[in-house]
């Protein structure tokens, strides 16, 4: 009997780390996402703006970076947790990892839109976004659309669209 104990014991912690894999690549991840508005941006989302227009519009074409790679971008997973109040959306960029990249959800509902971005990290072979976490209670209630898109220097890319019901 006490080894029957032992075994299960032993499986059943080797199933709750196995379940921890999932989420390696946010192991550590202390802030939660930042969320952008299309109507009224923040103070640093105008200046990131300005700091990445600036090149382009002074520089001609011939003298800028190369073009961008088209980035595959995929909804992992989302889910409505309305008991806790939140969306859950985990989002990656398959084609390459890589560090310096950002996330970008883009949710439409009727006439409105909201804008969240997250940070991105490599993970083996392909790039992470962090998770979105987005309060219920900044998004408008009904059925609504989202995207995620992908941007850093050298790849950008759109997920296809995903519905959702927001309770």
């Amino acid at each position: 009997m006490p080894k029957i104990l032992k075994i299960s014991a032993v499986l059943a912690l080797g199933l709750s780390l196995a379940g921890c894999s999932l989420f390696y690549p946010n192991w550590g991840a202390t802030s939660l996402p930042e969320e952008t508005s299309m109507e009224t941006p923040s103070a640093s989302e105008s200046v990131e703006a300005t700091e990445t227009a600036e090149p382009e519009a002074s520089e001609s074409p011939s003298a800028s970076a190369p073009a961008k790679k088209s980035a595959e971008v995929v909804v992992v997973f989302y889910e409505v947790l309305a008991e806790e109040g939140i969306l859950n959306v985990v989002a990656e960029m398959d084609s390459a990892a890589e560090k310096g990249g950002s996330c970008t959800l883009k949710l439409v509902s009727g006439s409105k839109e909201k804008s969240f971005t997250v940070k991105s990290e490599p993970s083996s072979t392909y790039t992470q976004c962090f998770p979105f976490e987005i309060p219920l209670d900044e998004l408008p209630a009904g059925n609504a659309t989202f995207t995620v898109l992908y941007n850093s220097e050298s790849y950008e890319g759109q997920s296809a669209a995903s519905s959702v019901v927001i309770p």
